[in-house]
Parts: C-alpha cells; structure tokens; sequence
C-alpha cells in the first residue's frame, strides 16, 4: 500500500465560477505541472481527455523513435550491405524526425 503526502499530489477540481472557468482550470494544471506533482488528478473531462490525448500521441512518437533508431542500428548487422541503406537510411531519419 501507497501512502502519499500532500506534496505528491494535486488534484484540479472542476469547480465553475466565472466565464473564464476553462481557462483556470488549464491554468491551474499548468501550476501542477511546473510545481512537478507526481501525481496530478484532473478532474474537468474536457482537459483530462486532451491529456490523455496528448499523453497518447507523445507515447507513440516515443516507441516510434526508438523501435527506428534500433532498426537503423541493426539493419547493417542483419542485411547484406548492399541493400542495408535502403531500410537503416529512412529508419534513422524517422527515428531523429520522431
């Protein structure tokens, strides 16, 4: 079992008062996220699912890069050289765009 302190987490809470309600919310995770919580509790859906969506997308750039800078690495070893470059070639410049 896991015991956190008040300094491990930050929860933003979903409470509405004002017109500008969204843009304290976002305000409030980007406090969160300075201050380097490790643990952050959204709680408004509409920020919580761009999160995610974010979270998401930065996890694929992620394994892409590393699965073609692997692929560029090996592919000499694995392929005749004559024909290594036309797979290491692309692969590195995947993995360096990712």
């Amino acid at each position: 079992r896991v015991t956190l302190s008040s300094t491990d987490c930050y929860i933003v809470h979903e409470i509405y008062n004002g017109e500008n309600a969204q843009d304290q919310f976002e305000y409030e995770l980007e406090q969160a996220l300075e201050a380097q919580y490790k643990y952050i509790v959204i709680e408004p859906t509409r920020i919580g699912d761009e999160t995610a969506r974010w979270i998401t997308v930065g996890n694929c750039l992620h394994k892409t890069a590393v699965l073609a800078g692997t692929t560029c690495l090996f592919t000499p070893l694995a392929l005749p050289v004559d024909y290594s470059h036309y797979i290491s070639l692309p692969a590195g410049v995947l993995s360096v765009a990712c």
